[in-house]
């Protein structure tokens, strides 16, 4: 099982750079990775429908905004990173039509839609560095190490270096899970409770 200091590590191994015990410690290259690490995860995470990360769950209706054509307002998934898809009730099959929106009144992000009882498909914010798929920690690895190239080594050539190493794994990996079977279980489901 892979952690989230092996991911760690594995970024700096990338660069050349002797690993890590702790986020916490005081070295410089940790202070810099517990910085780009919960943006660089979220960013990889919704680049693709990682198999480990999407959830199809129902939205929590907010109010009625009264727009003819998107009358309903659900809050958007605590977890959600990224709503790829929204379905009218519980064995919707066909997407229908949404959009995302923030709301000043309630200062949060929302989602709105002609759909009453609406089900989301989304990409969630997985902590637990177990659950990810060994192509993704790859990807992310070398994700993280391209965003701390710079701040590291000042090395911009191993920067370009990793983004091209980056991409390509990330492609092969995108390709990799597409090719898997899955199904989407509910958020509620004892395989997700992770948090």
């Amino acid at each position: 099982m892979v952690s989230k200091i092996d991911i760690c590590n594995m970024a700096l191994a990338h660069l050349g750079q002797e690993g890590i015990s702790s986020l916490t410690q005081d070295d410089e290259r940790a202070r810099r990775i517990h910085l780009f690490y919960e943006p660089v995860k979220a960013e990889v995470l919704r680049t693709h429908n990682w198999a480990f990360a999407l959830v199809r769950e129902p939205l929590v209706l907010l109010e009625d905004p009264s727009a003819p054509s998107f009358p309903f307002l659900y809050q958007y998934p605590a977890d959600g990173l990224f709503v790829r898809k929204v379905f009218a009730g519980e064995k919707g099959d066909k997407p229908v039509e949404f959009k995302e929106v923030y709301r000043r009144r309630i200062n949060q992000r929302a989602i709105q839609t002609p759909a009453p009882e609406a089900v989301a498909e989304y990409t969630r914010d997985v902590q637990d560095a177990s659950l990810f798929d060994p192509a993704f920690v790859k990807a992310f690895s070398l994700a993280l190490a391209a965003d701390l190239a710079l701040t590291l080594t000042g090395d911009e050539g191993l920067s370009r270096l990793l983004i091209s190493r980056y991409a390509q794994t990330l492609e092969e990996a995108r390709r990799s899970n597409m090719s898997e079977g899955f199904c989407i279980p509910p958020a509620d489901s004892a395989f997700l409770e992770v948090r």
